[in-house]
């Protein structure tokens, strides 16, 4: 497939409304820069989403568009309902840790069952999916990039994810609220510019 550069803007600081794409770092050569999609691929985007879906042969539903929003009426305007923390979770986590949330022996740990994801203080949670980890290579894991900071993912998105992760696969823990991770994540920046003085 070629690649169509012509439809993306790499900007230093992007504006208010612009569509940042997730990229990660290792693409943009260090440089600290943002993709930035231009009207010709918002408009290929809304094009495809716009197709219909084919039946499967398998006769299963046809998963709903990544990051999908429903719209509700209320005092006049719209509202966006809860993200899809599934979708979130297939295109920022599922290539490591699997769509069962067992990840890959010897370089993914898994999530379905994990220590860290089912415990009530999500403190330790957020800190590695905005900072990274690097706490289990002894054990032959791969290091864990910063996939929040990285991909620029909202309040609002990270708490989708973390209650998408906290819920399947048999996982029965205690949800979160945007509110809570927004604190927690507050809460983190203080320590590391406390820690840099």
């Amino acid at each position: 497939m070629p690649a169509y550069p012509w439809m993306f803007t790499i900007k230093k600081e992007p504006a208010k409304g612009d569509v940042i794409v997730n990229v990660p770092a290792e693409y943009l050569n260090g440089k600290q820069v943002k993709l930035v999609a231009n009207e010709e691929a918002l408009n290929l985007v809304a094009y495809l989403q716009s197709l219909k879906q084919p039946k499967l042969p398998d006769g299963s539903i046809a998963p709903e568009f990544l990051y999908k929003k429903e719209e509700e009426k209320g005092s006049g305007s719209n509202q966006t309902k809860e993200l899809s923390g599934a979708a979130l979770y297939t295109t920022n986590c599922q290539s490591c840790h699997q769509q069962n949330g067992e990840g890959l022996k010897g370089a993914f740990p898994p999530l379905k069952g994990s220590k860290i994801v089912l415990d009530d203080n999500p403190e330790i949670m957020i800190d590695i999916i905005m900072n990274g980890y690097s706490g289990r290579v002894a054990e032959g894991f791969g290091v864990m990039p910063p996939v929040g900071t990285m991909n620029n993912l909202s309040t609002e998105e990270i708490t989708a994810i973390m209650n998408h992760e906290k819920t399947s696969w048999g996982n029965d823990a205690k949800m979160i609220t945007a509110d809570e991770v927004n604190k927690i994540i507050e809460f983190i920046k203080q320590n590391q510019t406390s820690e840099k003085k």
